[in-house]
């Protein structure tokens, strides 16, 4: 089995959209999902409810929020690039934020790529499409773990 996309998202409508147009679009990569920054700490640490790589493999890549309860996407970022083992896992920032603060901060924090949520399932599913087409597909990237 692929190593999963690892999508941190709190709006469920926003999981939806990304969820139908991987499907839609013949995606065959696993999604995990998460609904705030704490939960995607534990599950890249392996922590807790994650503590089964089997069933909670790493991610191939990490589609993060920004704004979210509990812990930011910021503090994900952080935290993400601090960890010797996790420190290249591709993160796409995947927010609502036209922000330029927000642009440079997740790109200061890490961040490979900036992307502003596409509104509509048409929109999300050519997104979801060129993220994954380039991201997991084209890109070369290091074994993490």
């Amino acid at each position: 089995m692929a190593a999963p996309i690892l999508l941190v998202e709190d709006n469920p409508d926003d999981v939806l959209f990304l969820e139908r147009a991987l499907r839609g679009g013949d995606i065959a990569v696993p999604l995990r999902v998460v609904t705030d920054g704490a939960s995607a700490l534990d599950y890249l640490a392996g922590r807790g409810d994650y503590s089964d790589r089997v069933a909670h493999p790493l991610p191939a890549l990490m589609l993060l929020d920004l704004k979210m309860p509990r812990v930011s996407g910021f503090e994900v970022l952080a935290w993400l690039r601090g960890q010797s083992q996790l420190r290249r896992l591709p993160v796409v920032v995947l927010t609502s934020s036209t922000q330029d603060d927000d642009i440079g901060r997740a790109y200061d924090l890490g961040a490979n790529s900036y992307v502003v949520k596409p509104s509509g399932l048409k929109q999300t599913a050519a997104v979801a499409q060129q993220l994954v087409s380039y991201w997991l597909a084209l890109n070369q990237r290091p074994t993490l773990g």
